[in-house]
């Protein structure tokens, strides 16, 4: 439906996003850069060992594998797909999410799966929205325990975060047990009178899709591996975090690290442009200064971060790119 100016109304809440992420990013962005030292923030970056980046390049690709394989464990309930098609396809979308808005990447990454792989681009896009349910709650808890055992907060604000501990393994849990429940719950809409056909026949196609996604959780061995994995991808990133604060000159403990991924994944939900301009600089800022790292200095590690994923990202996914023309030309 066109409005007399030409206009999708469907297009008018995606402008107002837009505008709404860049006046976030500006303002965050305002936020971390005011009163900042430029002498200590040039010197930090002059003074690096940038030597050791290809090491950190090395760790962060290996890192993206099994990222990839992770994916896969939750994929394999319905196909066993090759661990190479699943990396390339993951990489894709990671490029597509820092070019794009609204984590576009995850769209680009289905549709990659669908096309190389006996499985439905849909089924691929649940699993991937499973893959980040999991994400999300893994990172409230190790950020809520990290936090607690630093020691840095008051009291009261430490047991808050004990029972946002709690509530993120109860999250968890539903989400094992979501799998039996799905099937039901897409009945039930469908026979709920206050909605509207249209609606009731998107929210069972969604339920359907989203519990397709889910039956890789139906096997407990499957499980275990995938929450093994979990928690040695984000033992590797928290790594690198302090790989790279070593190449800063700076010092970063392991579980300050598992507050920053926390915080940053987390902010991750908030709208904001490609690349997550102005709220990862804020972020970061934020969840590191409490530690005793300066201003200046947490901006130094995030700015060269954010470069280095994306050359990382932009190596690979390019890459991905490629094969996928080549292949569709073959």
């Amino acid at each position: 439906m066109f409005s007399a100016f030409g206009e999708s109304k469907t297009e008018t809440p995606k402008r107002w996003l837009a505008v709404l992420s860049l006046l976030l990013a500006a303002l965050f962005l305002w936020l971390a850069l005011r009163n900042l030292d430029w002498r200590v923030f040039f010197e930090k970056l002059q003074n690096a060992h940038y030597a050791y980046l290809p090491l950190l390049f090395l760790w962060s690709s290996v890192t993206f594998f099994i990222r990839a394989w992770r994916l896969r464990i939750l994929l394999s309930a319905e196909r066993t797909l090759p661990p190479l098609n699943v990396f390339w396809a993951n990489m894709a979308g990671y490029l597509g999410n820092n070019l794009l808005p609204a984590r576009a990447g995850e769209l680009i990454r289905a549709a990659y799966l669908g096309k190389r792989n006996p499985i439905s681009a849909s089924y691929a896009l649940a699993a991937g929205l499973v893959e980040r349910l999991m994400d999300m709650i893994a990172l409230i808890i190790l950020g809520a325990a990290a936090l607690s055992l630093n020691g840095v907060l008051s009291p009261a604000f430490q047991n808050a975060l004990k029972s946002v501990l709690i509530l993120g393994i109860i999250g968890l849990l539903i989400l094992f047990s979501l799998p039996r429940f799905g099937e039901p719950l897409a009945r039930f809409l469908v026979n709920v009178p206050l909605l509207k056909e249209s609606h009731k026949e998107k929210a069972s196609a969604f339920l359907r899709q989203f519990n397709g996604g889910l039956r890789a959780l139906n096997h407990a061995p499957r499980v275990l591996r995938f929450i093994l994995l979990t928690a040695l991808v984000w033992l590797l990133d928290a790594v690198g975090n302090i790989f790279l604060a070593y190449i800063l000159n700076l010092r970063l403990t392991l579980s300050q690290s598992f507050v920053l991924l926390a915080a940053l994944g987390l902010s991750s939900a908030i709208p904001s442009t490609p690349g997550y301009v102005g709220v990862y600089q804020f972020v970061a800022i934020a969840a590191l200064t409490p530690f005793g790292v300066s201003q200046a200095d947490a901006l130094a590690f995030i700015i060269v971060s954010q470069i280095f994923g994306y050359l990382v990202v932009g190596l690979w996914g390019l890459s991905a790119l490629w094969r996928f023309s080549k292949d569709a030309r073959i």
